[in-house]
């Protein structure tokens, strides 16, 4: 009895909320996330997968992966004019996080219409779904963390990515369940989708107990300030890092998948993805730890160096388990790089300027990430090499190392 009381108590307060206002705000985004994982890992780490099955090899990966991210300054625009006209955060977020949703389950019917169009009709699902969820993005990033207070933000972010990182990992059970289990035609990625949208429901569900909040409610983020060339600095730096991470993202995918290459086949991949995830989990708390001892900057400073050793060590690596254990290790500074980065944009956004400050953050980093795999294609095209693609991802990572340093000496707290 004592059990289920247990058990019932710890599912009313992460899915329908108790406590203050902020406990409700933190208990019910880790339910939220925690769904939202499960739909996020069965879907975005396969549509490279995807492309592969339907189009073959010669799929064009980094576009597939890059072209999508074009929709975020028009999303970006669409949101700070909206925000001027509404400010019910909670009602924005909702409606927009349903509609990035949608594409998905066009694109599991899609995978048995049979047209040469595929391409064109899968990169207009993926716009559409970058342009919702950016906006929803960033509604969300002005929500939470600012009902969330500065002493317990990096604990709770550091707690909420450990949880939708497990869950993240159920996901990815989830596929290999399905790949294992399920021969048909195409229907394994069919069935992922589908479900990967019931989780999206239940994410959305319990978004709506989530205490709402208005946009002139969430200004005060940090109690020390930044200067506008900090924080353009700063933006640069992550820019810099998320376009040397992401411009050869799609090639360790397809280097791990494609024929000419490893061809580890969808379970093997899986299996790197969930390695990768508990690596993840279990690298928040250092990520917390350095953020706390360091600083915001001198944590993604390290993380970006450490980054590019890995790089190097890919670029030199041919053995298909070192290549999958650099791979998974890979997911140690960047979960910490991940934690620092956030909350170092979010103390960086505090006051009157939150609004602009939060869109254009998103509008930078999501452009880096966009052009990251968008050059990348055209790099690859050029020197057809996957190893020199993650050399290239090095050298572009150290970058970032300079002006990191410079920042740190313009400014003036520690938590920079």
């Amino acid at each position: 009895m004592v059990y289920r009381s247990s058990v019932a108590s710890f599912l009313r307060r992460f899915l329908r909320g108790q406590g203050t206002t902020e406990q409700r705000v933190m208990d019910l985004s880790i339910g939220d996330g925690a769904l939202w994982s499960i739909y996020s890992s069965i879907t975005s780490p396969y549509i490279v997968p995807l492309a592969i099955l339907m189009i073959g090899s010669s799929a064009p990966v980094g576009f597939i992966t890059g072209i999508p991210v074009i929709a975020v300054p028009f999303s970006q625009i669409a949101a700070y004019r909206l925000l001027r006209r509404m400010d019910d955060l909670k009602a924005i977020t909702i409606i927009t996080t349903f509609l990035d949703r949608i594409p998905w389950i066009i694109i599991a019917i899609l995978i048995f219409i049979h047209t040469r169009y595929f391409l064109y009709l899968l990169l207009g699902l993926l716009l559409m779904r970058s342009f919702f969820a950016s906006f929803s993005g960033t509604t969300w990033t002005l929500w939470i963390p600012g009902m969330i207070s500065e002493k317990n933000r990096d604990g709770y972010f550091s707690t909420r990515n450990m949880v939708m990182k497990a869950f993240g990992i159920v996901g990815y059970l989830i596929a290999i369940a399905i790949f294992i289990s399920v021969d048909g035609y195409r229907f394994d990625y069919f069935l992922m989708f589908v479900i990967s949208f019931i989780f999206s429901a239940l994410s959305i569900s319990i978004m709506r107990f989530i205490p709402s909040a208005k946009v002139r409610d969430v200004y005060s983020t940090s109690s020390t300030g930044s200067t506008e060339l900090e924080f353009i600095l700063a933006v640069l730096v992550l820019s810099i890092v998320g376009f040397a991470y992401y411009f050869s993202q799609p090639y360790i995918t397809l280097y791990l998948l494609g024929r000419p290459y490893l061809n580890l086949g969808s379970t093997v991949y899986t299996a790197v993805l969930i390695a990768s995830g508990i690596l993840y989990i279990l690298s928040q708390k250092l990520g917390k730890i350095m953020s706390m001892r360091t600083g915001y900057l001198v944590t993604i400073l390290i993380t970006a160096a450490s980054l590019a050793v890995l790089f190097l060590i890919l670029y030199s690596m041919r053995g298909p388990f070192y290549v999958m254990a650099i791979v998974i290790l890979m997911s140690i500074p960047f979960s910490v790089y991940s934690l620092a980065s956030f909350n170092m944009m979010v103390s960086r956004s505090s006051g009157e300027n939150r609004v602009k400050r939060t869109a254009y953050y998103t509008l930078s980093n999501s452009v880096a990430l966009s052009a990251g795999p968008i050059v990348g294609n055209i790099a690859y095209d050029y020197v057809n090499d996957v190893h020199t693609m993650f050399l290239l991802s090095a050298l572009i990572l150290t970058v970032s190392i300079p002006l990191s340093i410079y920042l740190g000496r313009l400014g003036t707290t520690h938590s920079v």
